[in-house]
């Protein structure tokens, strides 16, 4: 014998008292009417395929019912009578009002009507690109009223909905993963899938020309690039978002005067970054530096080395303007003798030959003298040049001969203003 549940016997057992009570209340009625009126219609949480009741008066006019997505006529019912219409629910329905078509005009319920509908999801792409449409297929499949993909990027309104098949268009923020579908009903689902759906993304193949030329054009070829939103270069706070052409396979834009030489990094339109290989060169740029063998900054602070420094702003990640590699160090002095101090790491010397860096002044510091100073010996003073990169190289006696460097400094001596530090360490 089937089980039925103590909400489902609760909610046949008040349609039954319903009934009841109405029939005791019609034997009393002293006028009587030819207005057909809905009173009820349960039981709650039925489902497609099976019985539902609709109680009122004067239902033996009523000549059709329209459910949402699908309509009943009268030849199709079950049961009818003054009081009391029995149909079987059919599978195409889904939530919504129900209209009663009479021959003196439609009664349309004030309230919804609901099912309890078991979704299922039969099957769904492997892959797909955004902005395609794709199919997927299961039972009461237009019950579902939300599709979401990965990155929380949500789909309420669909190409195609029907009883078996559901067709959405990816949109462009998706990412790689499961979906999950939200059905309605009187029991809402949440289903997702056990595979995750693959989303295409822009791969990078080459960069050309390069060296590249500043406010001329650099071409980039791969695959999926009108999947691209924008490029990002080195010096660049936004990506470029402007093409000149755009293509799946190829890719133009014009080379901000700002840009920076290093890795090109293609922005999908779901954030995705996809970096190239190559790093971007400039006609003119200065040549490579010989390689450190021991880095205390290179693009970021290495070896365990920090910045225990004061009277100063420092941001080793800026890529505003870049020596070597992807970032720079930026160092923003305020005149109070301020310093940028590696500490909290150490290198004995032995197996090296000279200290090696690079720095680049901003406006106002030409001429400006910066000391560096190891642990805690005399400073050694270069003088700053503005506008360009200089290379310093010092040997250890000008540093003191230190047998192990635990502090390297580079103090103002005094002035306000900003450097660029890059590639610091030993050779």
């Amino acid at each position: 014998m089937k089980k039925v549940s103590n909400k489902r016997f609760f909610s046949i057992l008040c349609v039954i008292m319903f009934a009841g009570i109405f029939m005791a209340c019609k034997e009393d009625d002293v006028t009587k009417t030819n207005e057909v009126k809905l009173l009820s219609f349960g039981p709650s949480g039925v489902k497609p395929g099976e019985q539902i009741s609709f109680i009122g008066t004067n239902l033996d006019k009523v000549t059709a019912i329209e459910l949402k997505n699908a309509t009943v006529p009268s030849s199709a019912f079950v049961k009818q009578s003054s009081e009391l219409i029995v149909l079987v629910v059919p599978n195409e329905t889904s939530e919504g009002t129900v209209t009663l078509k009479t021959s003196a005009g439609d009664i349309v319920s004030k309230t919804i009507l609901s099912f309890e509908v078991a979704v299922k999801i039969e099957s769904v792409p492997v892959s797909a690109r955004p902005g395609e449409n794709i199919t997927i297929k299961g039972q009461y499949l237009n019950w579902i009223k939300e599709v979401r993909f990965a990155k929380d990027t949500a789909v309420i309104k669909f190409v195609s909905q029907t009883l078996n098949e559901l067709v959405v268009t990816v949109p462009f923020g998706a990412q790689t993963g499961p979906l999950i579908f939200s059905a309605g009903g009187t029991e809402p689902l949440t289903i997702e899938t056990e595979k995750d759906l693959v989303i295409a993304l822009p791969t990078l193949k080459s960069i050309a020309p390069n060296p590249a030329e500043r406010e001329k054009e650099l071409t980039i070829t791969g695959t999926n690039l009108d999947l691209v939103q924008g490029v990002l270069l080195k010096g660049l706070t936004a990506p470029v978002t402007e093409f000149v052409s755009k293509t799946a396979a190829q890719l133009v834009i014009k080379i901000p005067k700002t840009a920076n030489k290093g890795i090109v990094t293609l922005v999908a339109y779901s954030g995705i970054t996809i970096e190239s290989a190559d790093a971007l060169k400039f006609v003119g740029d200065l040549p490579d530096l010989a390689p450190l063998k021991y880095a205390i900054y290179e693009d970021a602070l290495m070896n365990g080395w920090s910045n225990w420094g004061w009277g100063s702003t420092a941001d080793f990640a800026s890529t505003d303007n870049v020596r070597e590699g992807n970032n720079a160090a930026k160092m923003t002095f305020t005149g109070a003798w301020g310093a940028l101090k590696f500490a909290g790491a150490s290198v004995a010397t032995a197996s090296y030959s000279e200290i090696t860096f690079s720095v680049f002044g901003l406006p106002g510091t030409e001429g400006k003298k910066l000391n560096v100073v190891a642990n805690t010996a005399s400073p050694f003073v270069i003088i700053l040049k503005e506008g360009v990169w200089t290379e310093y190289k010092l040997s250890k006696s000008d540093l003191g001969n230190p047998a192990t460097i635990t502090e390297l400094m580079f103090q103002e001596t005094g002035w306000s203003g900003s450097v660029y530090l890059d590639h610091i360490g030993l050779r």
